[in-house]
């Protein structure tokens, strides 16, 4: 079991878990989360409990938490809002570690909430028990199958570099499943924090950091309540890895929303983005440009400079991905006489080769093998240090023209070209029929290439692969003596 020797160590790797609220109802969220224990593979002890159930899905379930045998590591908590604080009460004197407290009501519903929050808070102050919530979906490890979500699992998740701080029931559902169902990067924990009154995302940004199973951190929150610590974690953690923020409250509206939705004080946007400017932190305005940059940290490298190399199946393709390059702080690259020569010997005798490398005279000339070419030009050009490849679906009743390649075709072209240059970063744009648009797009994500739907959202990408890579080597130039 893997451990990084810090205090929150039990709360992703615990060897038991209570789940206060189990249920024998397969609607009720006490019984989805014992049956996501079963289904994710969870290895540890699980013990419901519910004072009127004998039994929940062939597990002994039990009246207290006072009335577990040995020693729990985790208590999840789904009962309604006052009966919280004596849960809490329990679990502190029977040593439980963690409680994450599922249910909502609390500080974010009024004073009647709030003054629940602080008996519960009051309830483990001066003790060795911690409190991961309210108002949240908890804990995911991919690894050992440990979770307290409330959205049905039936199996084991896909284990992967991505780690995720969250603030919001938004990740618990639809994002989540999202995630599980149509992303193929690959999840490694999820820490869902809520109203954090009392495990702060600092806390989790200084474990992940340290957790060599998580390569990307992403994070969603409302506010930060200790703005010093959050700096200082967040800094040490982009030092080492990629960590995206995205930060709602950025309006008087917003701050409102997020007041009501977990009881944060958003604080004045200005000062929060000078912040993460000061950190390394890549902010970004939505979960689409989140995703976006993350699945192109988990499978790409670094690039080690802003000269792109495009290829495009159409000249305005060219154009635009040109646009794209230097509206977003890369350079388009200048393809060296060897790589012009290349492409001039295979193009057409009416074509000539530029760059952006347009693929429609290529196929003309050399049939779908022009993206294997384009591709070993560019990567092999000493001048190139990232890639944008913006190719075409087509059905297969256009199979055996000289534009069609169908997904395993795809994978050899792009496959082909990491082997040759692996520390030069790739990234897809793909669009026409949408199955076989959604049928490459899966090969190659599986093969470990980011897809994107538009020549924007893919030199989006590159440019984040690009900034970073400037942010790590002043984060840890500064820190060098």
């Amino acid at each position: 079991m893997p451990r990084v020797g810090h205090p929150l160590d039990r709360l992703f790797y615990p060897e038991s878990v209570a789940i206060i609220g189990a249920s024998r109802s397969p609607s009720k969220f006490g019984h989805i989360q014992v049956a996501n224990l079963l289904n994710t593979g969870f290895r540890g002890r699980i013990y419901p409990v519910n004072p009127r159930a004998d039994e929940i899905l062939g597990l002994r379930c039990y009246p207290s938490v006072l009335d577990v045998p040995g020693h729990v590591d985790v208590a999840v908590v789904s009962i309604p809002a006052p009966k919280v604080p004596g849960a809490v009460e329990e679990c502190v004197e029977k040593g439980v570690g963690f409680v994450v407290v599922i249910s909502s009501g609390f500080k974010e519903a009024g004073a009647e909430g709030a003054e629940l929050e602080r008996r519960m808070i009051e309830a483990a102050r001066g003790t060795d028990t911690r409190i991961v919530g309210p108002n949240t979906t908890g804990i995911l490890n991919a690894e050992n199958g440990f979770t307290t979500t409330f959205v049905p699992i039936w199996g084991p998740v896909r284990p992967g570099p991505v780690s995720f701080i969250v603030q919001t029931g938004l990740f618990a559902g639809s994002f989540l499943m999202h995630v599980l169902t149509a992303e193929r990067f690959g999840l490694c924990k999820v820490a869902g924090l809520g109203n954090k009154c009392d495990l702060q995302e600092a806390e989790v940004l200084d474990y992940l950091a340290r957790d060599k199973a998580t390569k990307v951190i992403a994070m969603y929150i409302e506010g930060v309540g200790d703005g010093r610590r959050f700096m200082e974690a967040a800094r040490e953690a982009a030092r080492e890895k990629p960590v995206i923020v995205l930060k709602s409250g950025r309006t008087e509206a917003g701050r409102r929303a997020a007041l009501s939705h977990t009881g944060t004080l958003a604080g004045r946007d200005e000062i929060f983005d000078a912040a993460c400017r000061q950190c390394g932190l890549m902010r970004v305005r939505d979960f689409e440009e989140m995703l976006d940059l993350v699945k192109a940290f988990a499978m790409q490298p670094l690039p080690r400079g802003p000269r792109a190399g495009v290829a495009s199946y159409t000249g305005a393709g060219c154009v635009i991905a040109s646009d794209e390059c230097a509206l977003m702080g890369l350079e388009l690259a200048e393809l060296s006489e060897e790589s012009k020569a290349r492409l001039a010997k295979a193009l057409p005798p009416w074509a000539r080769p530029t760059h952006p490398i347009d693929l429609e005279p290529l196929h003309e000339a050399i049939g779908p093998d022009g993206y294997g070419l384009a591709l070993d030009v560019l990567v092999g050009d000493p001048g190139v240090d990232c890639v944008m490849a913006n190719i075409m679906g087509l059905p297969e009743e256009m199979k055996g023209t000289p534009f069609y390649a169908g997904p395993e075709d795809f994978v050899r072209y792009f496959s082909k070209a990491r082997e040759k240059a692996p520390d030069k970063p790739i990234v897809v744009c793909i669009s026409g029929d949408r199955e076989s648009v959604e049928a490459s797009a899966e090969a190659l994500e599986e093969a470990g290439f980011p897809v994107y739907p538009s020549i924007r959202r893919a030199i989006r990408a590159l440019s984040a692969l690009y900034r970073y890579s400037l942010v790590r080597k002043k984060l840890i130039d500064h820190r060098t003596p």
